[in-house]
């Protein structure tokens, strides 16, 4: 075996591991979508998304709960992607970043302002700043790994 063969081996390693890891979150976040009568808050991974839809456009949970499912079936198709074909790494890291921001922006104000008129408990805090890091930054950190591996690889 050379190790040029031993590194191919490898590479789609990592990507299955993301992908398995992702599926993983999609199970997470398909079980919150079909929580009976609407999703705890606190538990939403994606929750800076409905705080944007309702705060800046002013959307009611007609509006919000098809953008969860988009959400939700956008993360099945990209783990699928990456976990069968390995492809797909940069779309997903791109898209991520978008699906993210509300929430990290959500954190902000919440950390900063203590929420103004909405302030949740400190514990809720702590919750959603977990579920962002595993939801969110964690994917994105393995993503930017495999992205950086592979093009080293290639070099």
């Amino acid at each position: 075996m050379t190790p040029t063969t031993g590194e191919k081996t490898a590479e789609p390693q990592r990507e299955r591991l993301l992908g398995a890891y992702l599926f993983g979150l999609c199970v997470y976040q398909i079980g919150i979508c079909c929580w009976p009568g609407g999703p705890p808050f606190v538990l939403d991974p994606r929750a800076g998304i409905p705080v944007l839809l309702i705060n800046q456009f002013s959307f009611d949970n007609k509006v919000i709960y098809p953008v969860e499912w988009i959400t939700a079936t956008w993360l099945v198709f990209a783990a699928a992607m990456i976990f069968f074909r390995g492809k797909l790494l940069r779309t997903y890291l791109a898209v991520e970043i978008v699906l993210a921001a509300p929430t990290a922006y959500y954190i902000c104000i919440l950390a900063i302002q203590r929420g103004g008129h909405f302030a949740p408990a400190f514990v809720d805090l702590v919750v959603t700043v977990v579920l962002f890091s595993v939801f969110s930054l964690a994917p994105m950190a393995l993503t930017v790994r495999c992205l950086w591996i592979n093009s080293r690889a290639c070099a």
